[in-house]
């Protein structure tokens, strides 16, 4: 009993231990973390001592990231982090300022589904100790994104609402007596006193004016763990294009800003990942992995570069005056051929009626001099017994 005893103990040891080191890990991570200016501001958006939303300050950060001044990615980043919070408070704040980001700015759905911040939000749903009114509220953005024909082309959020209905979630709950907000930017006064922090370097996303070595080489020196994280991101944005690209809404939204922004980070993905295989010696399994997303990457992109192809010759107006008077006369010969084979009867009637105007004619000449012959024949014999009576007589 003893022994059996002491190996459940130390069964439980080893399992807690590896729990235990799991939440320490996490823990040094944030801890060890630089805090970025989109975190510091999405800190104080929410902070557990605000009884309610702060709009103003909210609509603040959604025009930092339309201006380019704040990252967007980094900013839904930190509202993941207050989602997956245990305070009611921050939850409810962050997933105020989660719809108010995603209302006003165009790019911030991908953001949120290339972050899967959709799994932290069906996480806190789940969770038995979420309070009531935030889970409501998730449920609530859920409902409305997944319904949102506008967001078709990001098949994520469809397939978490018909997740959740799937479930018999109360999707259809009224949202009480929670606040409303003023939906725009508009009401953000650029003089107003509270300063945003210092300006954040935000790099150029323009792939084509960005020098692929140098950003590549720049991915030389990163860690393990850094490297995972942006195998990740080019994971998601993968995925992501490719559910786009494969989508059957015709036509393609290829020159949506969220399918542009998503291809210009597959690009980008690519010169990260051509560092971590350049750097990565020992690790196998992080080498093999990008090796393959870097053959998926470029094939997503060569698809969206046929596709775009595709869609410009065929929807495109014509520019070119001389080009267009030439295939619309090309195109009218192939499709009018029937027109022109009309044009063609009368023609051919006339050909045929002067082969039927010709052959009797032909045929009357044989039957002429036929008839010619039979009838000098018949004269030159009455001409013949007309002499032999005439001898006779004589």
């Amino acid at each position: 009993m003893d022994r059996l005893n002491l190996s459940q103990l130390g069964e439980k040891l080893k399992t807690g231990g590896a729990q235990m080191g799991r939440i320490v890990s996490d823990k040094m991570k944030e801890i060890l973390q630089t805090p970025t200016p989109e975190s510091k501001m999405v800190d104080e958006a929410t902070l557990e001592t605000l009884e309610e939303a702060n709009w103003g300050l909210n609509l603040r950060i959604c025009a930092m990231i339309n201006s380019g001044e704040f990252n967007g990615s980094e900013i839904v980043k930190a509202i993941k982090k207050k989602i997956s919070s245990k305070s009611p408070v921050s939850q409810r704040l962050s997933l105020d300022l989660l719809e108010t980001c995603s209302m006003n700015c165009e790019k911030v759905f991908s953001e949120v589904a290339s972050e899967k911040v959709l799994e932290d939000m069906l996480r806190m749903i789940e969770n038995p100790q979420t309070h009531n009114q935030n889970r409501r509220r998730a449920l609530q953005l859920i409902r409305a994104w997944g319904e949102s024909e506008d967001l078709a082309y990001l098949p994520v959020f469809r397939q978490t609402y018909m997740s959740l209905k799937g479930r018999d979630w109360p999707l259809d709950m009224d949202e009480g007596n929670s606040a409303h907000m003023p939906y725009s930017t508009e009401l953000f006064v650029p003089g107003d006193p509270l300063d945003p922090p210092g300006s954040y370097p935000i790099p150029d996303t323009g792939v084509h004016e960005m020098n692929g070595s140098a950003f590549s080489s720049n991915h030389l020196g990163l860690s393990a763990e850094e490297k995972k994280e942006h195998l990740v991101i080019a994971r998601n944005s993968l995925e992501l294009l490719s559910s786009i690209l494969n989508s059957e809404a015709e036509p393609k939204p290829l020159k949506e800003d969220v399918t542009v922004s998503l291809l210009e980070k597959c690009k980008q993905s690519l010169s990260v990942i051509k560092g971590i295989v350049e750097s990565t010696a020992d690790d196998e399994g992080t080498l093999f992995e990008a090796l393959y997303l870097n053959d998926e990457l470029q094939q997503v992109v060569s698809k969206y570069e046929d596709l775009e192809a595709a869609q410009d010759s065929g929807a495109q107006p014509p520019a070119n005056v001389d080009t267009s008077k030439h295939d619309a006369g090309a195109v009218q010969n192939l499709v009018v051929p029937p027109e022109s084979f009309e044009a063609d009867e009368p023609g051919e009637s006339e050909a045929t009626e002067r082969l039927q105007r010709k052959q009797p004619k032909k045929l009357d000449t044989p039957e002429v001099n036929s008839t010619a012959g039979v009838d000098d024949h018949s004269e030159a014999k009455l001409d013949g017994r007309a002499k032999e009576k005439d001898a006779e007589s004589t």
